[in-house]
């Protein structure tokens, strides 16, 4: 049973990823899209199949109204990132504010549950780019481009798969929604993990804020937000360090570097139903292998990038203990509003 998922999972998740990815390439043949448009494909065909995995027909109007402004609002973000001083600040402010945002919309019901969990995705997706976006209308017309391939390709496999049926709404529990407090912990979090990068490697802030966004994933209360965050935190450890040992035996631009980063997205598929840490290792060795089919390798980078993960994992574990901590009662969980199921950042 557990091999069966784990086949159907790496199936599923290469049949958006790679079509994603011909269909970017493809477009070429019109007018070249940026490298960081193709990469945010990408990035979108690995984490959409499963932010829509439990979405409805019914909720699709709402995804579409959402989709458009939140992928401006995260590319705008990842444009004032990539500048320094007072740019940046406000950058790690309104992404902090953006991603917060996104979770929060989920306490109003399952049609903007399923629209918040696609759009904490596009702000998970905008962190992994090579080079400073450029403020211009060009790339973010690309980035929208990339959004809209990566949705026609997911809502495709999801045409294929049977629908989830939600399971009955609960009444929520007297004081601040689950969705709330998760919300204002994802904030702090992200918002101390940009702070925490600018001081620590201000070139590469994506490990600690993808850390702690990856933390944060399905958190439904402070013991469990615990075990996951520690299992995701190793795992992107020992990926990170796997990946950059083997991805420096490629050459900038070998194909043979993009064949095994795609193996490794769909072993890391895979081996998800077995652990968190499986998953988050072969992700993140999957980026690492990214990364260096662009150019940056090197085992100058292994220590900052551990370190940026440990720090971030740190973050992310704390504030999800100290920050207006969810708590289970008994087999419940307090939840933020109409809906079935506990809000979560899992993607």
């Amino acid at each position: 049973m557990m091999v069966a998922r784990g086949l159907r999972s790496g199936a599923a998740t290469m049949i958006v990823v790679l079509p994603t990815f011909w269909s970017m390439q493809q477009l070429a043949l019109w007018r070249k899209p940026p490298v960081d448009a193709i990469v945010f494909a990408v990035m979108l065909g690995i984490a959409l199949p499963r932010a829509l995995a439990r979405a409805r027909w019914v909720d699709a109007p709402a995804i579409g109204v959402l989709l458009g402004p939140a992928c401006a609002a995260a590319v705008g973000c990842g444009m004032l990132l990539s500048d320094g001083g007072a740019s940046r600040a406000v950058g790690a402010v309104a992404f902090s504010a953006g991603a917060a945002i996104a979770v929060w919309l989920r306490r109003f019901g399952s049609a903007w549950r399923a629209a918040g969990t696609v759009a904490s995705t596009l702000f998970l997706a905008v962190l992994v780019r090579l080079a400073p976006l450029p403020r211009t209308w060009s790339q973010l017309g690309w980035m929208l481009v990339a959004a809209g391939v990566a949705l026609v390709w997911a809502l495709a496999l999801r045409c294929l798969t049977v629908a989830v049926q939600p399971a009955p709404s609960r009444r929520p529990a007297a004081g601040l929604p689950a969705s709330t407090r998760m919300a204002v912990q994802l904030g702090c979090g992200t918002l101390a993990s940009f702070a925490a990068a600018q001081w620590l490697d201000p070139d590469h802030l994506v490990w600690p804020v993808l850390t702690v966004m990856v933390v944060h994933s399905a958190n439904r209360g402070r013991g469990d937000v615990l075990r996951k965050g520690a299992q995701r935190t190793v795992g992107a450890l020992v990926g990170t360090g796997a990946g950059t040992v083997l991805g420096g035996l490629f050459q900038t631009g070998s194909r043979t570097a993009l064949v095994a980063l795609f193996a490794v997205l769909a072993l890391a598929a895979a081996a998800r139903p077995y652990g968190y840490l499986f998953w988050s290792a072969g992700v993140t060795a999957a980026l690492v292998f990214l990364y260096s089919y662009f150019g940056e390798s090197g085992a100058d980078l292994l220590a900052r990038r551990l370190l940026g993960i440990a720090v971030g994992g740190a973050i992310g574990m704390t504030a999800a203990w100290f920050v207006l901590p969810v708590r289970r009662r008994g087999r419940s969980i307090r939840l933020g509003g109409p809906g079935n199921r506990p809000p979560t950042l899992d993607t």
